[in-house]
């Protein structure tokens, strides 16, 4: 933007509601221009500042068609619907009487709140005197010295690490972290440091602390709570705004989740009548797997109705890398789907659940019309889960994330031993998380 649009102030409760929607569907952030689609409109602006702990900053918001500034009101419906969209028409959000984001908005206004949880008055407070590093280095360390150590000291042992994450940690700790890099104050990076300093002196100190700490230290994701994005989530209680959020995971931002050193993925022997090679470019395997993703029933879930040549592109970008393998799949000297193993520490799953950097996960199609309702999903999921358990004796697990929509996926998942873990934003839907432990 240039000239007059960037002297527009942008407006506070705008830009929460898009950093928080951002967040919850993992959506991912660079700096620059940033285009997103919310529900049925479509937004764009400048991110000014990418932050570690997702207090990113924008400037102004804009309705992509027309130009138009997107206000705080604007920006509350396209949530809502969006929300409303991505979960199942008999979730709870849908639910008569749960109200919508536009609820707490009206309320917001008229009681002067900015954010929709509670428990923040700490860091609004305390982290407007903070104006330098060092104020904010020494803030942190009385932080952690008169609030994180006698909670965690006086802690039953029994206690909920989750939600324990988010009251202490997610929402406090970080969330100050966020709001002194988002005003300039201080280098988030070096407090993400310093924190992790604090803590792992604090877990040497007390033993007693360790099992929390050590959690927060070495867990590739975060819990912290949603209040846009989620199934679970209503806004009125006996036509009250009552907000009721919901758990999520976010990356942990005192800990990068390497890749490296965990191996390509492995191809698996399948047996029970399967077979499974992985695709050969130069073969009719390209043709195949795109005619396929063009067929209507595969088509309305993958979302991937390309042309030829982007999947010629998109099959060879896998096969050159350590992510994925795309796989033909036959059945009785037949072909008859498409799957997609993959590293989930490779993928941008890896953002949603505490994973393990050996979990390996999966994508299926069943390419054929006639092999459909015939149990084959569910038979094939169930052999690809004990084959690639089987190829990799270190993975612990195999995941996969269908559409909350698509429940005949859910249900195959469900029926070849996967467990539904959790619900999981991502870029466009939300997903059931589907678990098949060793």
């Amino acid at each position: 933007m240039t000239g007059v649009a960037e002297n527009v102030q942008v407006d506070p409760r705008a830009a929460l509601l898009l950093r928080r929607w951002l967040a919850e569907t993992h959506t991912p952030i660079e700096a620059g221009s940033l285009k997103v689609t919310i529900g049925p409109l479509r937004f764009t602006t400048e991110v000014t500042y990418r932050s570690p702990t997702g207090a990113h900053g924008f400037g102004p918001i804009r309705v992509a068609d027309s130009g138009d500034l997107a206000d705080s009101a604007l920006l509350a419906a396209a949530c809502s619907a969006d929300a409303r969209g991505r979960a199942t028409a008999d979730a709870p959000i849908n639910a008569e009487g749960s109200g919508t984001l536009l609820d707490w908005l009206l309320d917001a206004v008229r009681t002067g709140a900015v954010d929709p949880l509670t428990g923040n008055d700490e860091v609004d407070v305390l982290g407007q005197g903070v104006s330098s590093q060092d104020e904010a280095r020494r803030w942190l360390a009385s932080h952690v010295e008169s609030t994180v150590t006698p909670a965690l000291r006086n802690l039953d042992e029994r206690a909920d690490l989750a939600e324990v994450t988010a009251r202490l940690l997610t929402r406090r700790s970080l969330a100050a972290i966020g709001r002194f890099g988002l005003r300039g104050v201080a280098d988030e990076q070096e407090l993400l440091v310093a924190l992790a300093e604090e803590l792992g002196a604090l877990a040497d100190t007390y033993p007693d602390t360790e099992r929390v700490i050590r959690h927060w230290l070495d867990s590739a994701t975060l819990t912290d709570l949603a209040v846009l994005n989620g199934s679970g989530l209503r806004y009125l209680a006996e036509g009250k705004v009552a907000v009721s959020p919901v758990r999520y995971e976010v990356p942990n931002p005192m800990r990068a989740t390497a890749a490296d050193g965990v191996p390509g993925v492995p191809v698996p022997e399948l047996g029970d009548g399967w077979s499974l090679r992985p695709v050969a470019l130069d073969s009719d395997d390209p043709e195949l797997v795109h005619r396929w993703m063009n067929e209507d029933h595969v088509a309305v879930n993958w979302n991937q109705a390309w042309s030829l040549q982007r999947w010629r592109d998109e099959l060879g970008a896998q096969l050159g890398g350590q992510h994925s393998v795309p796989c033909i799949v036959r059945r009785d000297g037949r072909d008859v789907a498409y799957v997609e193993l993959y590293r989930v520490v490779r993928d941008k799953l890896a953002t949603c659940y505490p994973l393990h950097p050996r979990d390996l996960g999966v994508h299926i199609a069943i390419g054929e019309k006639d092999a459909i309702g015939r149990g084959f999903g569910s038979s094939l999921l169930e052999a690809v889960a004990h084959g690639l358990l089987a190829a990799d004796p270190e993975c612990a697990r195999v995941v996969a994330e269908p559409n909350v929509h698509n429940g005949a996926s859910v249900a195959a998942f469900g029926k070849a031993g996967f467990v539904r873990a959790r619900e999981v934003g991502l870029p466009g839907k939300n997903s059931a998380l589907m678990v098949h432990d060793r």
